[in-house]
Parts: structure tokens; C-alpha cells; sequence
């Protein structure tokens, strides 16, 4: 890297973006420095002419020039600029003194130079330096005066004391300095104008970001969620009308106050009260629940959000808290998980009453069933016949009555124990299912090339399959049995349908053929329990599905139900919760 650029880099660059005076002082600085050296030097070859290099004006000269091209790259390194300024404005100074001495004192052409020295003074250092240095040139044209009028030391050696020598001194020297004050009065308008220019851009941007600041103040003071400015320590400094109507504290009473302190009582959960205390002492964000103590004492939740705002240099300034009110959520879900309790717990007793059902009940069927077979065998073949038909009924009545008993424990089991999912080709399950049942000679069961392979628990599949195709073929009344099976993909589902020729069923017994014990025929004309299509109604909507029934009388029936493709979870969070939120 060149020393010019380094020094450009090192110092220029490292002013603010914002200061454009100092910016211009230090273009002026930088200018001044370098063309002052050229002077310099060029006068110390002008000098050679007629002095020796160890004249003191010459070397006090060379010396001078010298000097402002060290002041120039020594301000990167101590960056005091108004040290800088001084030197310079005091070097030239001196220089144009020392140059009088020689070229007439008092009438020396180099006073012209006083005006653009003191001009760059003023623009440098300001007005109090500069009307120093305005002194200081007034001092050295009294002194060169005094010297002029009563002493020899000033003289005409170096540019001749002729007129005409005396005459083009002035000239040279009037447009040299003329034309350097012109030239500062130009970069000074220049200067004024950029900064002019600055404050105007300034200005409309402060007025675009006030428009924005203002539309930001009435969203977050009119805001429903409650707002909190504090400073890095929680203590708040700003909060929106949202807080006060949650918490009901005015801000006057919150501000230079610790919110997180005051607002919570007994029941605020302790661990999450310290995440967020150990996260405003880390600045770090923060997002959670909280019970919180409204001014009157009454309890809320809130859902609270911490963000810490940072300067762009990195360090922390502020926190900013943004809480919403979840309390009717929370009693939501108070209220959900003591219904899942509940449920839970007739569950429980549902399957302790179905046990108690079955065990109490079945055995006085047995006992009953076991005399009417000791009597029949006790009399023998001399039971009449009217008697042994009713003891025919009793027995069939048992069996009946076992069979009911079976079907309520069949129907609390159902879809209650979770199986394994596994992957299976449906059509496989099918034919197995098929062969479980063991079709009659005059049945056809077509099973369509469009089943699937799928994922799910295969023994509850089957369970549905069993009841469906069985009940096609036990209740069909056609000579020829012809029993279809089918399925189509409808995105999140599966939709199977069974669909038999047999004698169909009204549309005003849809719904009930799917309710637990009800049945279509006679108790005495079919023996049915009406358990299996209210089990597979269970099964299919605790996995998610549905199941309904397409039929017209003697039009045979279609029964179609929807599967899950992704199995349903159930939520084992809400059942497992047993802490009371209030």
C-alpha cells in the first residue's frame, strides 16, 4: 500500500460518515500540507541563487517544508487533527515572516499570503483559533513596521531593490496569492454546499423515518399484545396501553421498575421463571409461558416473548418483552385435559363393568342351561313334546344370551389396544380373511385388481373385513352369491367398498343397522347378536375414518368406509398432564 493511500485509509476513513466539516477540513489540511512543501521548497531553490544552503533562511525554510509533510502523515498516528491544524497555520506563518526579511520587510510581496493564511485558519480551527492567528499576523505587520522605520535588518537582497524588480515581486506574488484566496473562497462555497446538501438529505430522511416512527408509536401503543421496553437489566423503561389493560398498572407506576418482578406471585412456575431471569441476564431471546398476578391479584397467562436489542457495534441497549394473553386458551386445555381424565376413567370402568357383566351373568346362564339338560335327562324319553320344545327355546335363548354377552365385551375391546402398524399387500389380507370365513359353494367373492399395499394395523383391518364379507354372504337370499371388493385412492384416504347382490336394505335403516344389538331380521329367523357392524363403525372412526352404507331394497348393498392412509396420534402429552394450572 502507498503512503498516500495509507495514510487516505488510516485517518480520512476513519471519520465519522456524518462529519462533513471535519471531512472538508481534512481535504484542506491535506492540500495546504503538500502545496506548502512545494512552496517551500521551490523557494529554497529560488534562494540558491544568491544564498548558500546554510543560509538560516534557507535551511529554516527546507526545514518548514519539511515539517508539513511529517505533521501530514503523523495525524493517522496521534489523530489529534486540531494539533495538526495549528502546526500548519503557525508554519505558514512563519514562513512568510522569515521571507520578509529579505524581500523588504514591511513592503514584501509575501504579505499578501497573510490573507489566504488567515482565511485557512479560520476555516481549520474555527473562529477562536482563527482570530488568534488574525493576531498574530496583525503583530508581525506591526514588528516588520518597527523594523522598517528604525532598523537595517530588513532588506531587498533576495529580489533586488530596483522598481522594477519591486513591481514584478508584487505581481507574481499578487496573482499567486490572489489566486490562492480565490481558490479557498471556491472550495469554502463548495464545502458549504455539500454540507448544505448533507443536511438536506439528513432532513428528509429524519422526516421519512419520523413518519415511521410516529405510524410504529400508535401500532405499539394501540397494540392488544402488552409491549415492554426495559434496559439490559429488566428495569422498564416504555409500556404500551396493551400492558395496562392486562396487567392493570398505569405506566407511571411500572416505569423504573422490574415488570418481572412484580408481576408474579405463588403459582408462577418457578423453573420458568428463572430461564427467562437467566436469559436477561445472558441477552439472550426467550419464548414461554408464565402465570402472571394482574394489579388486583387475579392470575393470568401469558405467552412471553423476549428479544434484546443491540447497538451496531455489538453491545446490549435494551429488552423488549411482547406478551399475549392466553388465558381462555389455558382453560381450554384445563378443561380438555380433565375431560381426557374423565374419559379415561369410565373407560377404566367400562372395562371393569364389562368383566363384572360377563362374569356374573354368565354363569347363571350356564347353571340354567346345564338344569334344563339334567331334567331332559332325568325324564327321559317321557318329556312331551310341548315341553321339550320349550326347553329347546330355554337352551336356544342361553346361547343367545352368552352371545349378547360376548358382543358388549367384543365392543369395549374394540379399537381399544393399539397394535403394531405394519406394511402388507391388502389383496394377500383379503384372501386370507376369505379363507377365515369359509365362502358356501354358491358364492363368488371378486376381489378388484385395484387394492393396495398399504401400512396399518393389520389384525383391525382384518377385523372390519370379517364382519363385512361375512354379513354379505350370511344375510344374501340369492340363489348365486356374488360379493365384490374394491378400493380407490382419494389423496389422504383409502376408500374400500364390499358391495353383494343380496336383498338390499331400506334407507330408513342406514343408520341404525351401525348401534350396538340392532338387527333387521327377527331374533328367531336369523340368530345375529348385532355386535359386528357397530365393532367395525368403532374400529374405522378411531382410526380416523368413516364408514357408510349404499342401498336400495332388493338392489342388493354397498358398504363403503374411508382408511387412513398415516395412522392418527393420539395426544399422550394432554393424557400423561396431571399438574392443575390454577
Amino acid at each position: 500500500m502507498s503512503l498516500g493511500a495509507w495514510f487516505k485509509d488510516s485517518y480520512y476513513n476513519s471519520l465519522p460518515a456524518d462529519d462533513l466539516i471535519g471531512k472538508q477540513r481534512f481535504k484542506l489540511f491535506r492540500t495546504t500540507s503538500f502545496v506548502g512543501s512545494i512552496a517551500c521548497f521551490a523557494f529554497v531553490l529560488q534562494s540558491m541563487a544568491f544564498y548558500s544552503l546554510s543560509h538560516p533562511i534557507v535551511l529554516a525554510t527546507l526545514i518548514i517544508g519539511a515539517g508539513f509533510l511529517i505533521n501530514l502523515y503523523l495525524l493517522p498516528v496521534h489523530a489529534n487533527s486540531k494539533l495538526a491544524y495549528v502546526l500548519l497555520s503557525l508554519g505558514a506563518t512563519l514562513i512568510i515572516h522569515l521571507n520578509m526579511y529579505d524581500q523588504g520587510g514591511l513592503r514584501a510581496s509575501a504579505m499578501y499570503y497573510m490573507a489566504p493564511i488567515t482565511l485557512m485558519s479560520f476555516m481549520l480551527l474555527g473562529n477562536k483559533t482563527g482570530r488568534i492567528m488574525f493576531l498574530l499576523v496583525l503583530i508581525n505587520i506591526l514588528y516588520f513596521y518597527f523594523i522598517s522605520e528604525n532598523t537595517s535588518i530588513a532588506s531587498f537582497d533576495l529580489i533586488g531593490d530596483t522598481p522594477s524588480s519591486i513591481n514584478l515581486d508584487y505581481l507574481i506574488t499578487g496573482f499567486i496569492a490572489f489566486f490562492i484566496l480565490a481558490a479557498q473562497l471556491n472550495y469554502l462555497e463548495s464545502g458549504k454546499n455539500i454540507v448544505i446538501e448533507r443536511i438536506t438529505e439528513q432532513r428528509n430522511e429524519l422526516r421519512v423515518k419520523n413518519s415511521e416512527l410516529r405510524k410504529l408509536s400508535i401500532v405499539a401503543s394501540k397494540a392488544e399484545n402488552a409491549i415492554t421496553i426495559t434496559d439490559v437489566d429488566g428495569k422498564a423503561e416504555w409500556v404500551n396501553d396493551g400492558f395496562t389493560r392486562l396487567t392493570g398498572y398505569p405506566s407511571e407506576e411500572i416505569l423504573n421498575q422490574y415488570p418481572l418482578a412484580m408481576l408474579h406471585g405463588r403459582g408462577t412456575d418457578r423453573q420458568a421463571l428463572q430461564d427467562l431471569e437467566n436469559a436477561i441476564s445472558s441477552h439472550s431471546p426467550y419464548s414461554g409461558e408464565l402465570l402472571k398476578y394482574r394489579k388486583d391479584g387475579t392470575r393470568f397467562w401469558t405467552q412471553v416473548t423476549m428479544t434484546p436489542i443491540t447497538s451496531d457495534s455489538g453491545d446490549q441497549q435494551q429488552l423488549i418483552f411482547i406478551e399475549s394473553d392466553i388465558t381462555p386458551r389455558k382453560i381450554a386445555e384445563e378443561k380438555m385435559k380433565q375431560y381426557m381424565a374423565n374419559l379415561e376413567k369410565s373407560n377404566k370402568e367400562l372395562d371393569k363393568f364389562a368383566y363384572v357383566v360377563s362374569h356374573d351373568l354368565k354363569a347363571p346362564l350356564r347353571a340354567i342351561g346345564n338344569l334344563t339338560g339334567w331334567i331332559e335327562e332325568d325324564m327321559g324319553d317321557n318329556v312331551p313334546a310341548s315341553i321339550r320344545e320349550n326347553f329347546e327355546t330355554i337352551k336356544g335363548r342361553v346361547v343367545r344370551m352368552e352371545g349378547l354377552i360376548d358382543g358388549i365385551l367384543d365392543y369395549t375391546k374394540a379399537a381399544r389396544n393399539l397394535g403394531t402398524v405394519t406394511t402388507f399387500n391388502c389383496a394377500d389380507l383379503l384372501r386370507e380373511t376369505i379363507d377365515l370365513i369359509g365362502s358356501p359353494p354358491n358364492a363368488v367373492i371378486h376381489i378388484h385388481d385395484n387394492i393396495p399395499t398399504m401400512s396399518a394395523e393389520r389384525v383391525k383391518l382384518q377385523q372390519v373385513f370379517l364382519n363385512l364379507v361375512h354379513n354379505a354372504i350370511r344375510f344374501n337370499d340369492k340363489e348365486n352369491i356374488l360379493v365384490e371388493i374394491g378400493c380407490e385412492d382419494k389423496g389422504a384416504n383409502w376408500e374400500f367398498f364390499v358391495h353383494d347382490n343380496g336383498p338390499g336394505i331400506e334407507q330408513r335403516f342406514h343408520e341404525k343397522i351401525f348401534v350396538i344389538f340392532q338387527t333387521l331380521n327377527a331374533r328367531d329367523e336369523v340368530e345375529a347378536k348385532g355386535v359386528g357392524l357397530a365393532i367395525v363403525k368403532k374400529i374405522i372412526e378411531e382410526e380416523g375414518g368413516a364408514i357408510w352404507l349404499e342401498s336400495v331394497k332388493d338392489q342388493g348393498a354397498t358398504f363403503r368406509f374411508s382408511w387412513p392412509k398415516k395412522k392418527r396420534q393420539l395426544n399422550e402429552a394432554v393424557l400423561a398432564e396431571e399438574d392443575h394450572l390454577f
